[in-house]
């Protein structure tokens, strides 16, 4: 047999070194994400010291708008039965707690309600939080209506809301919960200890309500799965900061929020809407 077809016996010259190639991958994908990183801060510091040039129209609109929101909320101040309707809405035969969210309302010129939204800690459009069913509140909703939705949650709704979205603000950061050691360091001294604790006093609003809601941040809610359908078309009406399109009434029977007695149980049954408190 020639040479010609003979295996060699020993291995070839050229070492390759498994861990030389691995730190190399390592060191390039560090400087990718670096690279990545330095791009992002100068594009962002780009766009600060860029003025992007406004018409004047643009002005002129956001000061028409302020005013209109101006003087909504000086009519609705100034009706005569506007606080005992807050009164009514608050009395103790009526559930005790709200969930509110903002649908609406990207830019508020208006500096009255973005004061009030800063208050009850809805800074953005589909933040939702849970609210005690006093009088104060519901002046407050009266003023903000356009902009949100709320109505009376069910048990099964908050224990989904803080399983599923619930975040705690912890030295000022949005924190996931991640176990019941983190609730029991923060409000143990208020004998809540865990989640279930938590749940407990917000669908009861007990004594400790206040510091439950402060210790949850805002929750951040979804757009219904069509998005929000009827809004500025047909025979609408307005109540309690929902838009209901007189033709979904007479085409579905869903019925009007002057029939409905609950707020999510009449946006259940649209089927328009599905739900609003898409979770």
């Amino acid at each position: 047999m020639s040479d010609k077809y003979a295996v060699p016996n020993k291995l070839p010259g050229k070492t390759v070194s498994v861990l030389k190639h691995r730190k190399r991958r390592i060191l390039q994908d560090q400087a990718v994400i670096e690279q990545k990183k330095n791009d992002r801060i100068k594009r962002r510091q780009k766009t600060k010291t860029h003025h992007k040039f406004r018409r004047a129209e643009s002005f002129v609109m956001g000061y028409l708008k302020a005013e209109r929101t101006s003087n909504r909320i000086r009519q609705t101040i100034l009706k005569t039965n506007v606080t005992e309707q807050s009164a009514a809405a608050a009395d103790d035969s009526n559930p005790k707690l709200l969930f509110v969210m903002r649908h609406a309302g990207k830019k508020i010129f208006d500096k009255t309600t973005t004061d009030i939204f800063k208050t009850l800690r809805m800074g953005q459009r589909h933040n939702a939080v849970f609210l005690e069913n006093t009088k104060e509140n519901q002046l407050l909703l009266r003023v903000i209506e356009p902009f949100v939705a709320y109505g009376n949650p069910s048990l099964s709704t908050i224990r989904e809301l803080v399983f599923k979205k619930g975040f705690a603000r912890i030295d000022g950061k949005k924190t996931a919960i991640q176990s019941n050691t983190m609730v029991e360091e923060h409000l143990g001294e208020k004998g809540v200890i865990c989640l279930e604790d938590i749940i407990h006093e917000i669908c009861t609003v007990g004594p400790n309500f206040a510091a439950v809601t402060q210790f949850l941040c805002a929750f951040t809610m979804s757009s219904p799965r069509n998005g929000w359908q009827k809004k500025v078309s047909g025979f609408i009406q307005t109540r309690r900061g929902v838009w209901l399109s007189w033709k979904c009434h007479q085409r579905t029977g869903c019925p009007l929020p002057l029939e409905s007695p609950n707020l999510v149980d009449f946006l259940s049954d649209c089927s328009v809407y599905n739900t609003i408190f898409y979770i």
